[in-house]
């Protein structure tokens, strides 16, 4: 007989009680992001003799902001609203998507796929709560929110970034039983879900491809006007602190940047409050004080500067080849099909899927732009970012152009490589 003690028993914790919990970490770091570097330029006297409660509210209304929650500024005269705030930091909806993917991925991984409606519908709910909790307890005099958009709009960034981790962790039985549901179906409609899908893959392909051009263009302006951009650090003289929080706010800022530029490659431009950037030159006005703001081009012609409209091109070619090794182009058999002159029908084969390709990109290019500019609402900083329907237009001429070529020129690929192995045969 011995002494031993037994062994406490342990109780796991239910799943709705976990998707609060980690909903609410979330929730919590992400608000901490915000607030704590206001937290210390309040301590530091950054904001003069502001109350500690309208420091925090300000916190309160940027973390709200950033989802793309819209804020009225109102007037404290005549309490009219004098403009509205909305722009979205792409970088930090990419934080907030991430934050959101861990929580799905963790919930999914501690729960079966026909249980997971219950953390997720704790999830949801305490993350919503909190934004409700949030906007309710907060308040500013200059500030007035829809209350309905301020609870909706970071409810849905989240969803969507829990469904992508939660859907990702599950992506082989869903991709299974979504590969069974398509088999069920007729010849004709399978084909036509297999080319969709494989478009909207060569159009996402494009987009990255533009994106990535897009930033090396950035990456170079930014490189030759260097001596600009730390002549206007130092001319902020705004401290070890300070400077850091410039410089985290410019990274933050960085992709809505690079889609301006993307949109400048278009030949649409983009636009800075009066300040009017494109190919065919610069009109200069007043922009805000922020360092990388100082690499925008001032000195550029269309006639010296042309090149620059054929650069999303090579995206375009490099979708369009990747689009004929999938070998889902079943609108051009459908084409070859109904044509009985062979080079007829493989031209307009060849022309309807640049122009599908294109389409489909600028349909992405559409919700890239519109998300990427906005409004700071203050004096003639009213327009901020590339117009939406003018750059997703000239995108998808570009690309559907550079997609047709790409298309075309495939096949010399595979059959000069034919051609090599039966001469050495």
């Amino acid at each position: 007989m011995t002494n031993t003690a037994p062994e406490p028993k342990s109780f796991p914790m239910p799943l709705w009680l976990q998707g609060i919990m980690e909903a609410l970490a979330a929730a919590f770091i992400g608000a901490a992001i915000i607030v704590v570097p206001l937290a210390i330029m309040w301590i530091t006297g950054a904001f003069a003799n502001m109350p500690l409660g309208d420091a925090g509210a300000i916190g309160a209304y940027i973390w709200l902001s950033s989802f793309g929650v819209p804020l009225e500024l109102v007037s404290l005269d005549t309490q009219e609203v004098v403009g509205t705030w909305w722009f979205i930091p792409l970088g930090l909806v990419v934080v907030w998507l991430l934050l959101a993917r861990r929580v799905g991925a963790r919930l999914a991984r501690a729960s079966q796929l026909r249980t997971l409606w219950q953390p997720t519908l704790g999830a949801i709910a305490a993350f919503t709560f909190f934004v409700w909790g949030t906007n309710t307890l907060v308040s500013l005099d200059v500030v007035s929110i829809n209350a309905t958009l301020a609870v909706t709009i970071p409810a849905v960034v989240f969803v969507l970034g829990y469904a992508w981790g939660a859907l990702g962790y599950f992506r082989i039985p869903l991709a299974e039983y979504t590969a069974k549901r398509v088999d069920q179906l007729s010849d004709a409609a399978r084909n036509f879900w297999h080319y969709l899908w494989a478009l909207i893959r060569a159009a996402t392909l494009a987009l990255a491809g533009a994106w990535a051009i897009a930033s090396i263009v950035l990456s170079v302006q930014i490189g030759i006007h260097w001596a600009e951009v730390t002549d206007v650090y130092q001319r902020l003289d705004a401290g070890i602190f300070g400077g850091l929080v410039i410089t985290v706010l410019q990274i933050l800022v960085l992709p809505n940047v690079a889609a301006w530029t993307l949109s400048y490659l278009t030949g649409a431009g983009f636009r800075i409050g009066t300040v009017e950037v494109s190919p065919a030159g610069t009109l200069p006005g007043a922009q805000p004080a922020l360092p990388i703001f100082s690499a925008i081009p001032t000195e550029q012609t269309l006639q010296h500067h042309w090149w620059v409209l054929l650069l999303l091109l090579v995206a375009g070619i490099v979708a369009g080849w990747w689009f004929f090794g999938t070998g889902e182009n079943h609108l051009e058999d459908f084409v070859v099909a109904k044509i009985p002159n062979q080079p007829t029908a493989i031209t307009l084969g060849v022309l309807l899927t640049g122009a599908s390709i294109g389409i489909t990109a600028g349909i992405l290019c559409l919700g890239i732009m519109f998300v990427s500019g906005g409004s700071w609402a203050i004096g003639v900083l009213s327009t901020i970012g590339a117009p939406p329907l003018a750059s997703a237009g000239l995108f998808a001429a570009q690309i559907g152009i550079g997609a047709a070529i790409g298309y075309a020129l495939a096949p010399l690929r595979h059959g000069a490589f034919r051609w090599s192995k039966s001469a050495k045969d």
